[in-house]
């Protein structure tokens, strides 16, 4: 994805939220994409603890917040969006699992 302008580049609110509109629409493709994944996994899993995994959440959760940092953005934050995130795939994992893996 190729943005028009830089931030300090826009003239105006509606010009700055039009791109956060198209970053957005990004990040969901990428979050769908991510997700698709996230359904597919399940092939290689066997059980619900399989499904959870905590130790590779927590080091994923770990991660995606040092990542954020790197970045500039706050950690917690970051760690807080992907526990929701993981918590919430977990979920449809085992919807997957208990239905046969399809």
């Amino acid at each position: 994805m190729e943005l028009e302008k830089k931030p300090t580049e826009c003239a105006s609110k509606e010009e700055i939220r039009a791109h956060i509109d198209q970053i957005d629409r990004e990040i969901i493709r990428l979050f769908s994409l991510r997700f698709q994944y996230v359904s597919e996994i399940v092939k290689f899993k066997t059980d619900a603890e399989s499904v959870v995994a905590i130790d590779r959440k927590n080091q994923v959760i770990k991660a995606r917040g040092e990542w954020a940092e790197e970045m500039g953005l706050d950690k917690e934050t970051f760690q807080q969006i992907y526990n929701f995130l993981i918590d919430h795939n977990i979920s449809k994992e085992l919807e997957i699992l208990q239905a046969g893996g399809k």
